[in-house]
């Protein structure tokens, strides 16, 4: 009797103990589900240089540290991180995208990689498409969610939409929410709206710091909340009542009894998007289904499964389960051989025969990134604005000119070129050089251009010293060579004083113009590579104003032509009106007045410095016919001499009165040239020139 109470105890006891059992199995697969339940999300962070900007004292990646710390810890228990960055190191080329954590690797125990490592120095570029698909590339079968934070566009030519919409297809699981992080982002981030819109994520700008917070928090819920959680088994319906009659089956019994394949659907887990019913209808499985997954000594059942289907198994008569895994079903599988084919698609590159997804290029090669960057001199340093990069087809087309491929502004550009030949040209200022360049297929290029660029910079002042105002003086910049008519090429025209003009490092020729007449300079100056060239031309000019009067003192008359020229008869400027002024180059002059067709005409001479005032008096009678002809007409000079012809001195039996001398004997500095005779003759200054030069003092920027 004592034995068949134990045995009966035993009996009683045993669904007890197997309960426990169950239980402490059940707690036992809960914790790895749990791990596993976790949301993989990456953070998608633009460490470009222009996220170092200060924003309220801190700079924008500064407080995007701050804040995903603080988000590491609220949402430990929900959310896997990783961390992917771009523009952050490297040449800046338009592939650099690195991947610094996957999933569950990034926690706020372990935030150091916030930091962006060793070797960290931001570049200018904004490689967004690429950094998208370096993190697409971690998709899991249950999807994946990427929280992209950047204050701008990409930068490199890439079409961003076009990329996604390839990624989505590849990974129909990955979602990409967008953070634009600047006071301006909802003009500088718009373009990157497709991105979330393609995917089906979030688009959010934020201007400050607490914005930053809500925005973060508000993608994080959601991404959190698209987890597939394994549901534990007491939170599952409760199983009705066994019977009271039927008597447990012992332990080894109850062990071999095969249970159902699954679980029973999870009744409170949201439905993944993929599914249009509550777990609660879903339809039961084919019998077939059912035979399919039962136990055999040679096909054991997994544990973490057995203990569950067990634990929910009710004790009396029940349908066929569905055979589904616990909570939301997956997304579709990503297809990862497709997803690590696809570049990011470049706007920049030549038009070719669209591709089908996954295959680059369509039968050509696929794009291949080539970066530009540009030298001062060969000793640097690197030229960082200013610059205009262009791409052209070696081959001119059938109207001569050859076709753009693409212009580019950055200081160090990268373009996406198909295999072949190109021709780049880099302009900066005045300065450019162009380059025949050879894209080969699956590599990458880095060309160096130097630019051996020298600065000029231009003034002028009258022979006196004075400066002249920049609105009265101008400045052609012309090629040092000459065609076979002496003619040159005019390289700037209307160069302004006082300005530094970025010229190619070699010889000019300069046409300085002081006024609206003939006070012009020529000089000839050099720009060295890596210099300024300062330049000053003097003038050896003054202004003079001319007035037609009845008597002398009068009033000017208005309604007159004037007419001013050489003493060879060149006409230097025309003019109609009362009192015109007009800066003279230093010489002797004639001018006519012509009134109610009348002429009547003056002699005068111009010097450096000295404004006058020209008056013709009407007193005087106007101007014969032959002596307004020896003014419009001079005779032409006396013809020189044949080689080796002796001149006769002046004073020998040979000479000719007023001849010049052509001793050697250096001329009076008083000669000078009149009308007529020596009449009238004008005093020169000596050792002064009419067109004196310039005056260049290379300098050291």
């Amino acid at each position: 009797m004592g034995g068949k109470r134990c045995a009966g105890l035993g009996l009683l006891l045993a669904p007890i103990l197997l309960l426990f059992a169950l239980d402490a199995g059940a707690e036992d697969q809960q914790s790895p589900q749990a791990q596993q339940a976790l949301a993989p999300t990456i953070i998608l962070l633009d460490g470009s240089i222009s996220m170092w900007a200060r924003l309220g004292g801190q700079s924008k990646v500064g407080i995007v540290r701050s804040t995903l710390t603080q988000a590491f810890t609220d949402y430990e228990d929900r959310i896997a991180f990783g961390l992917v960055a771009f523009g952050h190191r490297g040449g800046g080329a338009c592939t650099e995208a690195e991947l610094l954590a996957k999933p569950g690797e990034l926690s706020a125990k372990s935030p150091g990689k916030l930091l962006f490592g060793a070797g960290f120095k931001p570049k200018a570029t904004k490689p967004v498409a690429a950094a998208l698909v370096e993190a697409a590339k971690q998709t899991p079968p249950t999807g994946l969610d990427v929280v992209l934070i950047t204050d701008g566009p990409d930068t490199c030519k890439a079409n961003v939409c076009a990329t996604v919409k390839s990624l989505k297809q590849a990974a129909p699981g990955l979602r990409i929410h967008v953070i634009g992080f600047d006071p301006k982002a909802k003009q500088t981030v718009k373009a990157l709206a497709c991105v979330a819109k393609t995917t089906g994520g979030q688009f959010l700008t934020a201007a400050n710091a607490n914005d930053l917070k809500q925005d973060l928090n508000a993608v994080l819920d959601a991404a959190s909340k698209s987890a597939p959680r394994p549901v534990p088994v007491a939170s599952t319906s409760p199983a009705p009542p066994a019977p009271p009659a039927a008597a447990p089956p012992p332990p080894s019994a109850l062990a071999a009894t095969p249970g159902p394949a699954s679980a029973p659907p999870q009744a409170n887990a949201a439905p993944s998007a993929a599914q249009a019913n509550p777990p609660a209808q879903a339809a039961p499985p084919a019998p077939a289904a059912q035979k399919s997954v039962s136990p055999s000594p040679s096909a054991p059942t997994a544990p973490a499964e057995t203990a569950q289907a067990k634990s929910a198994q009710p004790k009396g008569p029940q349908a066929p389960q569905s055979s589904a895994v616990i909570g939301p079903q997956a997304p579709a599988q990503t297809d990862m051989p497709k997803l690590a084919a696809i570049p990011p698609k470049e706007s920049a590159a030549p038009a070719r025969t669209p591709a089908a997804p996954g295959a680059p290029g369509g039968g050509q090669s696929a794009p291949v990134p080539v970066t530009f960057k540009a030298l001062l001199t060969e000793a640097g340093p690197q030229v960082k604005t200013g610059l205009i990069w262009r791409v052209f087809t070696p081959q001119p087309g059938t109207n001569g000119a050859r076709k753009l491929v693409s212009t580019h502004h950055e200081a160090m550009p990268t373009a996406a070129l198909v295999p072949g030949e190109y021709l780049v040209n880099a302009a900066y200022g005045l300065s450019n050089l162009t380059k025949k360049i050879n894209v080969e297929s699956g590599r990458s290029l880095e060309e160096t251009f130097i630019l051996n660029t020298g600065g000029l910079k231009l003034a002028a002042v009258l022979s006196g010293g004075a400066a002249l105002p920049a609105s009265s003086v101008h400045f052609d910049i012309l090629s040092d060579e000459e065609d076979q008519f002496g003619n040159r090429h005019k390289i700037l025209n209307d160069a302004k004083p006082g300005v530094v003009i970025r010229l190619n490092a070699g010889a000019y020729h300069l046409v300085s113009t002081y006024g609206d007449a003939n006070a012009t300079v020529r000089a000839d100056v050099t720009v060295e590579p890596g210099k300024i060239t300062e330049a000053t031309v003097k003038h050896a000019a003054a202004p003079v104003t001319f007035k037609l009067v009845q008597s002398a003192g009068g009033e000017a008359l208005a309604d007159t032509k004037w007419s001013i020229l050489t003493t060879t008869g060149d006409v230097v400027k025309e003019n109609t009106g009362a009192l015109p002024t007009h800066i003279l180059a230093l010489g002797d002059y004639a001018v006519v007045a012509n009134h109610n067709g009348e002429s009547y005409t003056s002699k005068f001479s111009v010097t450096a410095g000295e404004a006058k005032q020209i008056e013709v008096v009407m007193e005087s009678g106007p101007a014969s016919p032959e002596a307004l002809k020896a003014i419009t007409e001079p005779p032409p000079p006396p013809p020189a001499p044949p080689a080796g012809t002796t001149v006769a001195s002046p004073g020998s039996p040979d000479a000719m009165p007023g001849a010049p001398s052509m001793s050697g004997t250096p001329s009076s500095p008083d000669t000078g040239i009149a009308f007529g005779n020596n009449d009238g003759a004008t005093p020169r200054e000596p050792g002064l020139l009419p067109n004196p030069g310039a005056l260049l003092r290379p300098r050291f920027p």
